[in-house]
């Protein structure tokens, strides 16, 4: 069994790699009939001289080669991609029913509320809060002037849109810009934590459901067990 065989279900028909193969079989043809007719045609007292035809033909057969060594590699990339997933899946499975942490910017809106724990690193004058759908849709916006203490804080949504009416349930990003008098950008980061109930597929990419919302093993910052609360990685 050869590698095309072997990998055959790893091959994309509208990979560059394919794509590439199909024109130059196209092309391949119409060298054909263009040799074909050239040596119909050409003065039997000079005819042409075979090298150059041995020279093309050659120059066809070391792209075809480029061609397959390239279908080959995006085979095994794919297949190595793959491999790479159900191995975070197998790692994503082992923290079910415990507690996740995590540096996520998420959450989800419920019966009207929607809530983010944040971590200022100092005094903020200013902050601007944004909130954005799972499309990337901004939908609610909100402009705090009152001095927001440093340390963690927690920013709490109803689901009321700007453009008015209210949000459906859902999962919602937050982005907040806090800056000082002087203009100082204040840096703020993110403290979501949930029980892991169950690994699914997400845009082709294997993450944990955490309460209800899609956490990436790259975002994960800390596994507690449920019963005592320590951390178990």
């Amino acid at each position: 069994m050869n590698i095309d065989q072997a990998n055959a279900q790893y091959y994309n028909p509208n990979s560059e790699a394919n794509q590439s193969a199909v024109n130059l079989a196209d092309n391949f043809d119409d060298f054909l009939t263009l040799l074909t007719t050239q040596l119909a045609n050409q003065d039997p007292l000079s005819p042409t001289d075979t090298t150059e035809f041995t020279n093309q033909l050659v120059s066809f057969t070391q792209v075809e080669q480029s061609i397959a060594t390239n279908q080959n590699l995006e085979a095994l990339i794919q297949l190595q991609s793959i491999t790479q997933q159900n191995n975070e899946a197998t790692i994503l499975i082992s923290y079910l029913g415990r507690e996740i942490g995590s540096n996520l910017n998420i959450s989800s809106l419920k019966d009207g509320e929607a809530s983010w724990n944040l971590d200022f690193g100092a005094a903020a004058d200013e902050v601007t809060y944004e909130i954005y759908d799972d499309r990337g849709n901004k939908v609610y916006s909100l402009t705090d002037s009152d001095t927001t203490s440093a340390g963690e804080q927690v920013f709490s949504w109803d689901g009321t849109l700007n453009s008015g009416g209210q949000a459906p349930e859902g999962t919602y990003y937050l982005v907040a810009t806090a800056t000082t008098d002087g203009g100082s950008e204040v840096d703020v980061s993110f403290n979501f934590r949930g029980l892991a109930t169950s690994v699914e597929t997400v845009n082709g990419q294997p993450v944990l459901m955490v309460d209800g919302l899609p956490i990436g093993l790259g975002n994960i910052t800390s596994v507690h067990t449920t019963d005592t609360g320590n951390d178990a990685a």
